[in-house]
């Protein structure tokens, strides 16, 4: 679709060109041909005043071909090179060398002036996005072309039809008509803007506000310009005003409302132009400097002197294209430089370790000025369409949400979903993401790193688990199932014993096997024990308070009465046992204190003593962080010289 419209508007966007083009030659042959009713000085300033909007319409149709407005502003420009043109060709016709045609064009060469405000119109009718729908606005735009032949016809009447230089009074009737239409007509086509304006939203109103306060002021310039050609001021004069508004001041609001307020992404391109034209020029005073003084030092006949200069000048054409680029950057598009230049600070700050990379989003909502602004990346080894913040907590982005991808080659790693969408936010969105594209990455792989980091804890919790309850069921079995064989035997054996007499030799073997199946209990509960306490079986309290009671130095033991899983009670029963144990064998400590609470949904053990302290990981604590690490705990260790040792614990 957008091809067609493009194919459809090709012809009306070739043509301000080639009419400026045809006048502006038309105008040099009449500066330097035989008959010379132009100046070249003339011609030179009317070229370049008139040829800005032609080349900023022809840019704006490059950017954007289905648009009417890159044609409608060349023919702001376009236009009078034509009128020039006519009213040169027709001046012709009273020199001594007259071009072909000349009386002809002479004759309708006095009202060719209103053509000069074809463009002006045309850009009213259209700007920012086309006419405005209705069939009203079609006519007016037909209207306006009616109103130019009527116009341009009516003078032209009254240049022929003058009796005694004054016009005929019914000719004048009929000039002041068609005055009167063509302004009616331009205050018309102004007050198109205006309903525009009243109908759109805030960016387009943004837009228009400039080409209002350009656009109102040619019909009431060119209505002073008649009453003061009427009162007899020269025709340069009375319509100076006139010009200047519609070939300066309306080009130039359209240029503020183009790179000002987001439309057609013309900023960069025109930034980007004006940079590679001055450094082609520049580039070009170089060469030819080095050249120059080159064939001075050297000879103008050696070729040292070129290639001298060549390669001097292809060194300092890409650091010459860089600084004019920044240059012309912070002039045509200052915003996006300015934000660049804050991302780029960031993401050295991240490099340096000044800033976390977690705070991308914030730095591009506060750059894009869009507080509703979301990144998001996707985990890696995620179903397609899963996203997660920088924190890695899942998201669900809505469907009619505006995204900006963030892709590393062919796959779509994260996106960026803008609060506030406009076409100007979406474009600043892809430069500042590819700028921070190294703390994305970064927050990305933090994201994948806790998360494996998680799994591994998980994972280490579910073996403790897993191996607490195999524990628990062998302790279990070795209670109930061999240890009460092996005691059973041994009272059996012990029955069998006393009906003999102890003088015989089987009394004694009897009394051997015995004391050994005794021996082989003990070692059972001792093996039993190890795999869990059993002191564990009337509560983690009452375990821990049995286990102070038994040591010989003096424990001060707070602890709360505690409703957690058997692995994690297990796990605190033996980190006070290694304390206690390591206090008393290296510590020489004459008192100890233990503290053991719940906070909310952690369990926090604290045990410190008044030894000599200089406790060190090696001091049997290596097993106990093991243990702690296997139930997603952590274990910090103070131990000063001299002051004792703090062990501290949270589960």
């Amino acid at each position: 679709m957008a091809a067609n419209v493009a194919s459809r508007m090709r012809p009306a966007a070739v043509l301000p060109p080639l009419v400026f083009v045809v006048g502006c030659a038309v105008q040099v042959a009449l500066a330097f041909g035989s008959s010379h009713v132009r100046s070249p000085a003339a011609v030179v300033g009317q070229a370049i005043l008139i040829g800005i909007p032609v080349a900023v319409g022809c840019l704006l149709w490059a950017r954007a071909p289905g648009s009417p407005v890159g044609p409608a502003l060349s023919w702001v420009g376009a236009a009078p090179a034509g009128v020039f043109a006519i009213e040169g060709w027709g001046a012709t016709a009273a020199t001594a060398y007259p071009w072909p045609a000349a009386h002809v064009v002479a004759t309708i060469e006095p009202g060719v002036w209103v053509w000069n405000l074809a463009g002006f119109v045309a850009l009213c009718l259209v700007f920012p996005d086309g006419l405005l729908p209705g069939r009203r606005w079609r006519r007016l735009a037909w209207c306006a072309a009616a109103a130019g032949v009527v116009v341009n016809a009516a003078v032209a009447l009254v240049a022929v039809g003058q009796v005694g230089g004054r016009p005929r009074p019914a000719l004048a009737a009929i000039v002041f008509a068609s005055f009167g239409g063509l302004l009616v007509v331009l205050c018309s086509a102004v007050a198109s803007i205006v309903v525009r304006y009243r109908r759109g939203n805030t960016i387009v109103r943004q837009q228009l506000r400039w080409l209002i306060l350009g656009a109102g002021t040619v019909p009431v310039l060119l209505a002073a310009g008649w009453v003061a050609e009427s009162l007899g001021a020269s025709t340069s004069f009375a319509y100076a005003g006139f010009i200047i508004a519609m070939v300066i001041l309306v080009p130039a609001s359209v240029a503020v409302a183009v790179l000002r307020y987001d439309l057609y992404d013309i900023d960069r391109l025109l930034g980007s132009t004006i940079a590679w034209l001055l450094t082609s020029l520049a580039s070009a005073a170089v060469f030819a400097a080095l050249v120059f003084v080159a064939t001075e030092a050297i000879g103008a006949n050696s070729p040292l002197s070129l290639i001298g200069a060549t390669f001097v000048a292809a060194i300092i054409l890409l650091p010459l294209h860089r600084s004019i680029s920044n240059v012309v950057g912070r002039l045509v598009d200052h915003e996006r430089t300015v934000i660049l230049a804050r991302v780029q600070s960031f993401v050295r700050q991240v490099r340096d370790g000044e800033m976390q990379p977690e705070a991308t989003e914030a730095v591009m909502r506060s750059v894009l000025a869009d507080p509703g602004l979301r990144l998001l990346v996707r985990p890696p080894g995620d179903p397609a369409g899963s996203y997660v913040d920088l924190a890695g907590n899942a998201v669900t982005v809505p469907s009619g949400a505006t995204r900006v991808p963030l892709m590393t080659g062919t796959t779509e790693v994260g996106i960026v979903v803008l609060g506030a969408p406009t076409a100007r936010r979406i474009r600043r969105a892809r430069d500042v993401a590819l700028q921070a594209r190294l703390p994305i990455e970064v927050s990305r792989l933090r994201i994948e790193l806790r998360a494996a980091l998680q799994d591994a804890q998980s994972s280490r919790a579910r073996l403790a688990l897993a191996t607490a309850a195999e524990r628990h069921r062998l302790a279990r079995d070795l209670h109930d199932g061999a240890q009460q064989q092996i005691i059973a035997v041994g009272m059996r054996l012990r029955s069998v014993q006393r009906a003999l007499d102890p003088a015989q030799r089987a009394y004694d073997d009897l009394e051997a096997a015995v004391i050994a199946l005794t021996d082989t209990v003990a070692d059972l509960r001792r093996l039993a024990y190890g795999l869990r306490p059993s002191r564990l079986e009337d509560g983690l309290a009452a375990a821990l308070v049995a286990l102070a009671a038994d040591s010989p130095v003096p424990v001060n033991m707070t602890v709360a009465d505690i409703e957690t899983t058997e692995v994690i009670a297990t796990t605190v029963y033996f980190v006070v046992t290694e304390a206690l144990t390591n206090a008393l064998k290296h510590a020489h400590a004459t008192a100890i204190q233990v503290d053991v609470e719940q906070r909310g949904e952690t369990i926090h053990v604290e045990v410190s003593d008044d030894g000599i302290g200089g406790a060190r990981t090696g001091f049997g604590l290596t097993s106990v962080r093991d243990r702690i690490s296997s139930v997603g705990g952590e274990l910090s260790l103070v131990s000063t010289v001299g002051a004792g040792t703090l062990i501290k614990v949270r589960i």
